[in-house]
């Protein structure tokens, strides 16, 4: 009989959807407010790209150590301490007394994406015991449809309030809705058994057994070992360089080379939002349609899409200057940034079930810290290569970031060759695995 999510599961998923979102709505919040950082602190742009850097790849090294701790002991008071020590010094950066000076503000940054980097891998490790293996791709999907809400909400909020009440207010406004929702959720929330939605395991898991294995230190050794892993993981920096540029200059560019409005160009970003948000959820279905008949449809399908929405990113980012241009033109703008986003979201909606369906349920936690690390190097470093480079041009810089989408397409048809041998292999030992566990009934 297949496992059924219990109201009660379905209540805990929706929580954890929920902080999720209020977490990574700081996560942009500074790409809507460089002039407004550069005006105070009386620094350039580029010292703010590094700053933006130090604030991602911190948070992912990071979360290494909540990988490792998922695999092994609590997911429900891990990600209640990640929550924690990602929404108390967001909630301080919004008030001027523990911002005054550029190094207050930079420590409570890095202290905010420790706290983003540790919900990643606790996410998706229950996610993978909440649901089975061609539903994951879909859960996935919800669980970044919330990630990407919230970035666009931040960076929104940022964009839209901060010339009548100041950049500090949207800091308060992301962090606040977490302190109640991270109560209920330590009073409510059970965590699923582990292995509960395997094939090989279920029957037994109902009946009382526990699946006991648990991740050692030696185990990163097989995890590195699995070709689908290595290449997945690689994919994710290329994959990430552009949504570090663009996430975190976007705004600026269109507001200083168009001279459109902040609040034009915050209404273009959330549009390319909505197009992956869109995309996320429609390409996970078809995803899981294609997986349900061969595996390797599933990364197929990922890279043919990033390769796809290359040609309307550059587009966009090339389109002729025109001053005191008619709506339509304006409007031109939003249409080419909602199918670039649109495409280039098949990845986003589909790679994290990927890697769930060819990993251990005990390796889950540490597999995603490993890929979150690559996940996040080009977009940690994103905002630095891009302060980089802006001295040589804000279109090239622009144009540099969008071809970084090229080499991840290309890299997921090498996925496409691996994932069936090592979907399988996982399997085959689940099975031996859970005859040793019926044996010892």
């Amino acid at each position: 009989m297949a496992v059924r999510m219990t109201a009660r599961d379905k209540i805990t998923l929706a929580l954890l959807v929920s902080m999720s979102l209020f977490l990574f709505a700081d996560q942009r919040i500074m790409a809507a407010i460089l002039k407004e950082l550069s005006g105070e602190y009386g620094v350039g742009k580029d010292v703010l790209g590094y700053i933006g850097s130090a604030f991602t790849v911190v948070g992912a090294v990071t979360s290494i150590i909540f990988g490792f701790y998922t695999d092994k002991f609590s997911r429900k008071k891990l990600l209640i301490a990640a929550v924690l020590v990602g929404e108390i010094p967001c909630l301080l950066t919004g008030f001027k007394f523990f911002t005054m000076d550029l190094q207050s503000f930079i420590i409570l940054r890095i202290l905010t994406g420790i706290g983003i980097g540790g919900i990643y891998p606790i996410s998706f490790s229950l996610i993978s015991d909440y649901f089975r293996e061609e539903h994951r791709a879909t859960a996935s999907a919800w669980l970044g449809v919330a990630w990407a809400l919230g970035a666009m909400a931040g960076q929104s909020l940022a964009g839209y309030l901060t010339n009548a009440y100041g950049w500090r207010i949207a800091f308060i406004l992301a962090a606040a809705p977490n302190f109640p929702l991270a109560v209920f959720f330590a009073l409510y929330a059970r965590e699923p058994e582990r292995g509960r939605t395997e094939r090989a395991l279920e029957e037994l898991i109902q009946k009382g057994m526990a699946y006991k294995q648990r991740i050692s230190i030696g185990d990163f050794k097989i995890i590195f070992s699995n070709r689908t892993n290595l290449f997945t993981f690689l994919q994710g920096i290329p994959g990430t360089i552009p949504w570090g540029i663009l996430g975190f200059f976007l705004i600026d560019y269109f507001e200083t080379v168009h001279g459109i409005t902040k609040e034009q160009a915050t209404t273009l970003f959330i549009v390319l939002g909505a197009g992956v948000l869109v995309g996320q959820v429609l390409w996970a279905m078809l995803g899981e349609r294609l997986y349900a008949r061969k595996p390797a449809y599933m990364p197929l399908l990922c890279g043919a899409g990033v390769l796809a929405g290359v040609v309307p990113a550059f587009v966009l980012m090339n389109l002729p200057v025109v001053k005191d241009a008619p709506a339509s033109y304006l409007a031109l703008f939003y249409a080419l940034a909602f199918v670039a986003g649109f495409l280039v979201s098949v990845p986003s909606s589909n790679v994290k079930a990927i890697l769930m369906n060819v990993n251990r349920p005990e390796h889950r936690g540490s597999v995603f810290a490993v890929f979150n690390i690559t996940d996040n190097l080009g977009q940690g470093f994103g905002p630095a290569i891009g302060g980089l480079l802006l001295s040589s041009g804000y279109i090239l810089t622009m144009n540099f970031a969008i071809a970084w989408w090229v080499p991840c397409g290309l890299l997921f048809f090498l996925v496409a060759l691996t994932i069936g041998r090592d979907r399988a292999a996982m399997q085959e030992l689940l099975r031996k695995r859970a005859d040793g566990m019926a044996r010892e009934e």
